[in-house]
């Protein structure tokens, strides 16, 4: 039975449990904003690749993400059940990681296979090691598994990450796009955002998922009760909640990665403070184009954030990314998936 009063110890402690780790900073800098620019709406948070020296470091950021597609393709269920394999395991054995690797691998290459038109699950996890670093925000259910299952639509959000904070519940709504600029993940991303917040249905499938089929699961007791009680759409109780949309939009930022700086003996760092010092200086351009998007559908701005993340060819990401994984190359991985008014297509990069 639930409490008429959310224990927040209890849920704290309850998303503290499904939150896993995250060093994303390592291979994604964030520029720091002003105290003016903390205060523009949407929230907008400008990421870009890291550099070896003089070079962006693309595939330090794809093996990052086959990593961290360990955690975000599994539900924790199933995390649990190899962890608890490899601890039994005499002598250290380590039999059980292919098969852990195996099944993250097959879950990319279904939906491939399926999709091959779409070519978002990169951001996909790319977003998720966002929401776990910029947010603290726990996943509360892997999307990947349930776009794989022919039981499950392939649309929908891209993740549902949640956090308890000063005794207020916070549900974030990933929406990931990866494309060929930034104005047209804008774009793109506005679009999504209009189509979901007019989907009641949808609205209530993504919650009705976190219950059936979400993370939630490894929970027991109190603590899973009261925190389904705050996921509940239907609850008539007068809960402190809120919902925030989330933008992570990859694009291929050619222009300021081709203005480079000599190599001479001087601090390595320095290549990568002036394309960060370039990047700034076109934040503006990208506020206000976020803005007019998100405008143009009647989206609140205040309830939204994006998180714009520079990189030279988003399709060598894609390519890395899946040779990371020991996904043999499609013809679609060096391409990016872009929108206009009518339709979706793939773009040669």
């Amino acid at each position: 039975m639930v409490s008429d009063s959310p224990d927040a110890t209890l849920i704290g402690t309850a998303l503290e449990k499904l939150l896993n780790d995250s060093d994303l900073n390592k291979v994604i800098a964030c520029l720091q904003e002003t105290p003016e620019e903390k205060e523009q709406q949407p929230s907008l948070r400008l990421l870009h690749l890291r550099f070896n020296e003089d070079i962006p470091d693309i595939d330090a950021l794809a093996e990052h993400l086959s990593s961290a597609s360990m955690d975000y393709v599994l539900s924790r269920r199933r995390r649990d059940a190899f962890y608890l394999e490899l601890s039994k395991a005499k002598n250290s054995s380590l039999r059980a990681v292919p098969k852990m690797m195996r099944a993250v691998k097959e879950a990319f290459i279904e939906f491939r296979a399926a999709y091959p038109e779409r070519a978002s699950e990169v951001g996909e996890v790319l977003a998720y090691c966002v929401a776990l670093h910029h947010l603290g925000a726990a996943q509360l259910v892997s999307k990947m598994s349930l776009k794989t299952s022919h039981n499950m639509p392939v649309h929908g959000l891209d993740g549902i990450h949640a956090k308890f904070d000063g005794g207020v519940l916070t549900v974030f709504f990933l929406e990931s796009k990866v494309t060929s600029t930034a104005t047209s993940g804008g774009r793109d991303y506005a679009k999504s955002l209009a189509g979901f917040g007019s989907n009641k249905k949808q609205y209530l499938r993504e919650y009705a998922l976190i219950g059936d089929v979400g993370n939630l699961d490894v929970l027991e007791g109190e603590e899973r009760e009261q925190l389904l009680e705050f996921l509940d759409p239907y609850s008539s109780k007068d809960l402190p909640k809120r919902e925030r949309s989330i933008g992570v939009i990859c694009y291929s930022e050619n222009k300021l990665f081709s203005n480079t700086i000599p190599v001479d003996e001087g601090d390595p760092r320095k290549h990568e403070r002036h394309f960060a010092n370039l990047y700034a200086a076109d934040r503006n351009r990208h506020q206000k184009n976020l803005t007019n998007q998100l405008e143009k559908h009647g989206i609140t701005t205040a309830k939204c954030a994006v998180y714009l993340v520079a990189v030279p060819d988003v399709g060598a990401l894609r390519e890395g990314f899946y040779k990371a994984l020991g996904v043999e190359p499609a013809e679609s991985d060096g391409k990016v998936f872009v929108e206009d008014d009518d339709e979706m297509e793939l773009e040669d990069e």
